[in-house]
């Protein structure tokens, strides 16, 4: 029993509350409080990693406990989902392997470790992240606004310990691009790109609001937006920004320059993709920060700004991979501004564009410090992007608030998003006439942007769908849960050109030639 006395006097009684009383009877501390295991293939255990921990205080029992796929080892051999420990660990540093066991392709696991003292859960855990998408097919790509960085009097805050935060976070994310936004200080930068090793570059928008180049005077001191890529999977074969061309011949109140928050123009990088077998694909980021604040001024800027940047990237790029990535100021669902319902982003999701980041799928969710249901952080990809994104592959990054010490004050106030893209690069793709009734099937051919498929026989199990161009990528898939035996699929990106149809069963696929006009 423990008891708490109060003694007052007869002059000036005071009202005194206790509360947050804790009672422990040990205490933990551990190494590390975030571990990025890495990746594997499934079925493949990964490399372990590895942490410390000290328990003191009366000890009569001790675990720790980590969820599946993750598994956890005293000797790095012999691996379980628990550890058992008696008092004699108590003051002495016990050394825990982990890794991850995946038996599922293609996913991305959060998990964490918890710890259990004589039956009392502790405080102390440590959250761990790990995937099934192996390294060499796999983009990881990382989306961050990171709040005036380098600037102290506009974010407020130690600028050396906002970096070296920044850089702690980067590399436990360990993306192959980072899409960063509120860039002020670029030799900021620079430092966190030559601590992330010497694979990794950066480039940072040589404009940004009330400056269209790095000799304007409000440069210095301006938001700019900035890659730091990893050389070893992506190569930099050009940056520009978009629409900047129009300035200064526009500058109306429905100029790219206007919408773009004076112009702070999208940072288009287009880069080339280098992973498995020497394949390679081109993959176009539009790096992007939007008009700020929840008026229907704003607003309209930032729908402005939308249209024309979904016109200028399909009149640009038709039928390539396009990534939309950066801080929107808004929602793809519904919006901010309270006497509006419908998002800015419309246009573009009518017009070519999927968003990953909806607030339906990410419920209770915030990429806003301090607030709840705010995702303002976004990515929006061409279907031919959406084709090679493993569902449910992306998170956002909200471990960072709860082992980085005052996040919200320290580092940002916004928090970091990742996405994953798995690339296939068939090294051959070849007409198959399958004999089971699960694969064979026809097609129109030649026809327009229209698949039209026809089933031979009836099909009860479920199939999958992949087109591909000629030179053997994947430019879309779907799964079909319940095949007809007439089907049609929409794909309006596709130019004319030969590609090839798939349908896989799980057991045979069949593969045809299909001529778009």
């Amino acid at each position: 029993f423990i008891a708490f006395k109060y003694i007052s006097n007869t002059t000036a009684a005071a009202t005194w509350k206790i509360d947050e009383v804790n009672v422990s009877d040990g205490s933990l501390a551990v190494t590390k409080k975030f571990m990025n295991i890495g990746e594997t293939s499934s079925s493949i255990p990964s490399a372990a990693s590895s942490f410390q921990f000290t328990m003191t205080g009366a000890i009569s029992n001790f675990t720790a406990d980590v969820p599946t796929p993750f598994e956890i080892s005293k000797d790095g051999v012999s691996y379980s989902t628990q550890l058992n420990y008696t008092s004699a660990i108590g003051g002495i540093a016990q050394t825990v392997y982990v890794r991850i066991n995946p038996t599922v392709s293609d996913k991305v696991y959060r998990k964490e470790i918890s710890f259990t003292l004589n039956g009392n859960t502790q405080a102390e855990k440590v959250l761990l992240l790990g995937t099934s998408l192996p390294d060499n097919k796999t983009l990881r790509v990382y989306n961050w606004n990171m709040r005036w960085f380098g600037d102290p009097s506009s974010c407020s805050c130690d600028t050396n310990l906002a970096r070296i935060n920044a850089t702690q976070i980067m590399k436990d994310a360990n993306a192959d691009i980072y899409c960063l936004e509120e860039v002020v200080n670029n030799s900021q930068i620079a430092l966190i790109t030559s601590a992330l090793g010497p694979k990794y570059n950066y480039i940072v928008s040589p404009f940004c609001s009330f400056a269209t180049s790095p000799s304007s005077s409000s440069y210095s001191t301006g938001q700019k937006l900035a890659y730091i890529y990893n050389t070893d999977k992506i190569e930099n074969i050009g940056t520009f920004g978009l629409l900047a061309s129009t300035y200064p011949s526009d500058t109306s109140s429905n100029s790219a320059y206007y919408c773009f928050g004076s112009g702070r123009f999208p940072f288009v990088m287009k880069a080339k993709i280098k992973l498995t077998n020497g394949f390679s694909d081109t993959v176009i980021f539009s790096n992007i920060h939007a008009k700020a604040n929840s008026d229907v001024t704003s607003y309209n800027r930032r729908q402005c700004g939308a249209i024309k940047m979904t016109d200028s990237m399909n009149a640009l790029f038709p039928g390539k991979k396009i990534i939309v990535i950066g801080d929107y100021n808004d929602f793809l669902e519904g919006t901010d501004v309270t006497s509006l319902s419908v998002t800015p982003y419309k246009y573009m999701l009518d017009h070519g564009f999927e968003g990953i980041t909806l607030p339906s799928v990410y419920l209770n969710q915030t990429t806003f410090v301090g607030s709840t249901n705010t995702i303002f952080d976004n990515v929006a990809v061409t279907p031919n992007v959406k084709a090679i994104y493993p569902d449910s592959s992306c998170f956002i990054f909200n471990e960072v608030e709860k082992y980085i010490p005052d996040y919200g004050n320290s580092t940002s106030d916004h928090i970091p998003v990742m996405s994953y893209y798995k690339f296939n690069f068939p090294t051959a793709t070849k007409e198959v006439t399958a004999s089971t009734r699960n694969s064979s099937f026809n097609l129109v051919n030649p026809s327009s942007n229209t698949l039209h498929i026809f089933l031979n026989e009836s099909v009860r199990s479920e199939l999958n769908l992949s087109v591909f161009d000629i030179a053997g990528n994947l430019i879309y898939k779907n799964k079909i849960n319940t095949p007809s035996m007439q089907m049609q699929f929409e794909l309006p990106f596709l130019h004319p050109g030969f590609y090839m149809v798939e349908l896989n069963d799980g057991l045979q696929k069949s593969v045809k030639k299909w001529l778009v006009e």
